[in-house]
């Protein structure tokens, strides 16, 4: 037989009877982890922070702490770097994030599938949207979705970019369109759609009227009275971006959270906007008011579908997914 290095390490009969324990009961611990465990981790993970990964599942944070301990006690591994400002993750933790993640997706997956195979239709769902598709496009394809799934709750949010984020990463909506790709770790972003930016105002009525809009120019936009959403909705900073507004002496903006309120606005007095064309399809068509196309490059507007990595949509989720980007696509393929 070859014989065993020098080098090589020898431990004594009794040491290695308890080293073959250890790992035994090891073993035996990391059998008993548990989902909660693996979704406290997950979030602390994401969220860099204890006491944020708390909030999200719904916890104290000393009992979330007590949870990542347990973990690092049955891994045998350190698996955050605790800090005054938050937690990072150890390159154990990086490793252990990926697999947990994969199973919660997993344990999703054959809860959904089972679902799907029994025919159940018999749900929840819960949507966030922005202003734009719930003026545009939801009036169009909700009541047809409603008389092919009967026994379906729907249940929609709507909300500005930042808040349908938050509301997704939370758990309070499954899943939700946005127009600025959000930057989350635990978060799964896919291009949804595209639509065209215009000017909205209000019809001109008599020897006013024109035949076919004409463009604006975007330096044409710096001289008028806008109403814009405030600084802290992405759907401003991609106007702002696509056009110079308020450059000019003579112009003024209106900050308005609402595109009812907007638009109700623009109908009675002199203001003008700036939104995607879909939020405005039905009020052109009957002359409630007017959009005009913006000169130059075009200027686009995208939209994000946004969920966490661990979510599996159901059948009557992508449905409706399914059901919005079909009406949203006979819209936008009527634009020249």
């Amino acid at each position: 037989m070859p014989r065993e290095p020098e080098t090589a390490p020898r431990l004594p009969p009794m040491r290695q009877n308890e080293l073959g324990a250890a790992l035994q009961a090891h073993g035996a611990s990391l059998d008993l982890l548990d989902l909660k465990e693996i979704r406290c981790f997950v979030a602390a993970y994401e969220e860099g922070s204890f006491s944020k990964a708390a909030q999200r599942e719904h916890c104290t944070q000393p009992g979330l702490s007590v949870y990542v301990q347990r973990l690092e006690s049955m891994l045998a591994h350190r698996l955050f770097d605790r800090k005054a400002r938050g937690v990072t993750p150890t390159i154990a933790g990086r490793h252990f994030y990926v697999c947990c993640t994969d199973i919660l997706k997993a344990v999703r997956t054959a809860k959904q599938r089972m679902l799907d195979m029994a025919g159940s239709t018999a749900t929840e769902i819960n949507i966030g949207l922005p202003p734009t598709l719930l003026k545009g496009v939801i009036p169009r394809m909700l009541p047809g979705y409603l008389v092919n799934h009967p026994y379906v709750d729907v249940r929609i949010a709507e909300a500005y970019s930042g808040t349908l984020t938050d509301w997704v990463i939370s758990g309070e909506v499954e899943v939700a369109i946005v127009t600025k790709p959000p930057v989350h770790l635990g978060l799964e972003t896919t291009h949804f759609f595209r639509d065209r930016l215009v000017l909205v105002t209000r019809p001109k009525t008599g020897l006013q009227k024109e035949r076919t809009p004409q463009r604006r120019s975007s330096g044409e936009l710096e001289k008028l009275k806008l109403i814009l959403p405030s600084q802290r909705h992405s759907l401003r900073r991609v106007i702002e971006t696509a056009v110079r507004v308020g450059a000019s002496d003579s112009a003024r903006i209106l900050e308005i959270d609402g595109m009812l309120g907007t638009l109700e606005l623009i109908r009675n007095s002199d203001w003008a906007t700036v939104v995607a064309n879909i939020a405005v399809v039905d009020d052109v068509k009957q002359g409630r008011l007017m959009a005009k196309p913006i000169s130059g490059p075009r200027r686009w507007l995208d939209f994000y579908l946004i969920r966490t990595k661990d979510r599996v949509l159901s059948r009557a989720c992508r449905d409706f997914l399914d059901q919005i980007k079909e009406t949203v696509g006979h819209l936008v393929g009527k634009q020249d």
